[in-house]
């Protein structure tokens, strides 16, 4: 997923279709609306207890949980947000962050296609959040009785902690070997 929504974006809406109502007004409401929006987001995703989703963290520098950011700040156990990172693993200088944030992909001039077939480099966590659905999806093609929440552990367990040890690298040979290993177990 490669969208989100906050409050003041609730709020920036309103300005433009409600310009009779006061700041405060369209503050209250978009309130209002914005806990509406986010419980059903997060009833959504966790009714669907059979599907991983995968959403980027936002290119805000922000942490997602200050700006409740929607559905980056959210904490569910089927769902992974991803940050960005450079080649070098590198937390770039627009990536979100924040304790929903439990791993980062490569999303700095990251080759990609437009509609045309032309490659182009774009960078964003929209372009690091499909290289963990990708890695998602080959877990689940190793093995197919794989929960959501195995595969999130699965990632998590082969990433790499940065030079810091601030964050979650993406490996993806490692989470596939993890993979395999698990399946041969539990073929044991």
């Amino acid at each position: 997923m490669s969208w989100g929504d906050d409050l003041h974006e609730f709020e920036v809406w309103l300005a433009r279709t409600k310009a009779g109502q006061d700041a405060d007004q369209r503050k209250e409401e978009a309130a209002k609306l914005f806990a509406i929006w986010k419980q059903a987001i997060y009833d959504t995703i966790k009714s669907a207890s059979s599907t991983l989703f995968v959403t980027s963290a936002g290119n805000t520098d922000s942490d997602t949980g200050f700006l409740q950011d929607v559905p980056a700040s959210l904490e569910l156990p089927n769902l992974i947000t991803v940050g960005a990172t450079n080649q070098a693993g590198d937390a770039t200088t627009f990536t979100s962050y924040g304790k929903t944030v439990i791993i980062y992909a490569d999303g700095f001039h990251v080759d990609s296609y437009i509609p045309d077939g032309r490659r182009v480099k774009f960078s964003g966590t929209s372009m690091a959040a499909p290289a963990v659905a990708n890695l998602a999806a080959k877990l689940f093609a190793i093995d197919p009785t794989l929960t959501p929440e195995r595969v999130r552990v699965l990632i998590l367990d082969g990433s790499a902690l940065s030079e810091d040890g601030r964050r979650k690298l993406m490996n993806e040979q490692r989470s596939v070997e993890l993979a395999r290993m698990s399946k041969e177990k539990a073929q044991d």
